[in-house]
């Protein structure tokens, strides 16, 4: 299949949607440039989010009552941040699409 994709110029992730036939060529370094700056800065920081949540989680386990309840402070406040940031993302997204004339 990837010899295929190859042959016919359509990019690598061809197969993956039917954008290819809507918009012919469309590689994923085109799909890339889809996003605004403000969407990549507010999905850039929400992955920074889930990072530090995922060590925070892992922070959790510790027997010691004091690091633990730290960390599940600081979780909590994660949680709200991260919904923030949930709004900020959709209303990028909006942007985005009054920008390219869907809204």
């Amino acid at each position: 299949m990837e010899k295929e994709r190859a042959e016919e110029n359509l990019g690598c992730c061809a197969c993956e949607d039917n954008i290819s036939e809507t918009f012919p060529g469309l590689s994923c370094a085109d799909k890339k440039r889809l996003f605004t700056t403000r969407e990549l800065d507010v999905l850039a920081r929400i992955r920074e989010s889930s990072l530090r949540a995922g060590t925070l989680k892992r922070q959790m386990s510790n027997p010691d009552g004091q690091l633990r309840q730290a960390a599940q402070t600081e979780l909590d406040s994660l949680r709200l941040v991260r919904a923030e940031l949930e709004s900020e993302r959709l209303a990028a997204r909006d942007e985005r699409m009054r920008l390219l004339g869907h809204l």
